[in-house]
C-alpha cells in the first residue's frame, strides 16, 4: 500500500510540475523511485508514465511546435539517446552525474541573473550541442529534459510554442527509447498494478497542470525553468554523494 500511495503522489504532483514547465517529471519521480525500484526498473517506469502528459500535450498544442527550431536539436539528441538507451543497462555513470550536475548549476545560473545579454539563438551549431546533451542525459539517466528548457525557452516566439516544441521531443524521443526499455526485461508481470496506478494518477496532473500553465506569464516561467534546472543539478549531485 505504501508503494501505491507514493505513486499516486509522485505521479500527480510530477505530472503537475512537467505540464506547468515544460519538463521535470522524471528528475522528480527518480528521486523516489529508485528508494522503492531497482534503478532500471525506476527509469523505465519514469518513461512509461511520462509518455501520457507528453502525448496530451503535444496533440493539444501541436499547432503551435516550432519544428524549425526543433529539428537541429532532434537529431543528434534522438541519434546519440538512442544509442546509449541500449548500451546504458549496467554502465557506471555516477562520476558522470556529478560533473553533469555541476554544469546544469552553471548553466541556469548563467541564464538566470545574465539572461538580458545572454542571446540564444535557433542555430544548427547551438541545437546540435544542446540536442547532443539532451540525448546523453536521456540515454544514460532518462532525465534529457534541462537541455530542452535551456535551449527551446530563449528561442521560441511564446510560451505554448515552447510548451508544445518541448513535449513534441519528449513524445518522439519516448516512442523510439521505451520498447528498448521493456525489452530489457525491466519491467515484470507484478509491475503491471503499478502501471494502471500511474496513468490514473498521472491524468490528475495533468489536467490540473495544464490550467496552471496557461496563467503563468512567460518571464515567471523563465524563472521557474531556470531555478528548476538549477535545483536538478544539485538533486543528482547529492544523490551520488550520499
Amino acid at each position: 500500500m505504501a508503494t501505491y500511495l507514493i505513486l499516486i503522489i509522485v505521479c500527480i504532483v510530477g505530472a503537475m510540475l512537467q505540464a506547468t514547465i515544460g519538463f521535470g517529471f522524471p528528475i522528480f519521480a527518480m528521486i523516489f523511485l529508485v528508494m522503492i525500484f531497482p534503478f532500471s526498473t525506476a527509469v523505465t517506469i519514469t518513461q512509461f508514465a511520462g509518455l501520457l502528459g507528453v502525448g496530451y500535450f503535444f496533440f493539444k498544442y501541436r499547432k503551435f511546435v516550432q519544428w524549425r527550431v526543433l529539428l537541429p536539436f532532434l537529431v543528434p539528441a534522438l541519434l546519440i539517446g538512442i544509442s546509449l538507451t541500449y548500451i546504458s543497462v549496467g554502465f557506471p555513470v555516477s562520476q558522470l552525474k556529478i560533473g553533469l550536475g555541476l554544469i546544469l548549476i552553471g548553466i541556469a545560473l548563467l541564464f538566470l541573473f545574465r539572461s538580458g545579454s545572454i542571446g540564444v539563438k535557433p542555430t544548427p551549431k547551438m541545437g546540435f550541442l544542446m540536442g547532443s546533451l539532451s540525448g546523453v542525459m536521456n540515454g544514460l539517466f532518462a532525465v534529457g529534459g534541462p537541455p530542452v528548457a535551456l535551449y527551446l525557452l530563449p528561442t521560441t516566439e511564446d510560451k505554448f510554442g515552447y510548451i508544445a516544441s518541448a513535449n513534441a521531443y519528449f513524445l518522439i524521443f519516448k516512442i523510439f527509447s521505451l520498447p528498448i526499455r521493456f525489452s530489457n526485461g525491466s519491467i515484470q508481470r507484478e509491475h503491471i498494478p503499478y502501471l494502471l496506478v500511474i496513468l490514473s494518477s498521472m491524468t490528475i496532473g495533468i489536467l490540473i497542470g495544464d490550467r496552471l500553465m496557461r496563467r503563468i506569464p512567460k518571464p515567471l516561467l523563465k524563472i521557474l525553468v531556470y531555478s528548476f534546472v538549477a535545483i536538478s543539478g544539485l538533486i543528482i549531485i547529492l544523490q551520488e554523494i550520499f
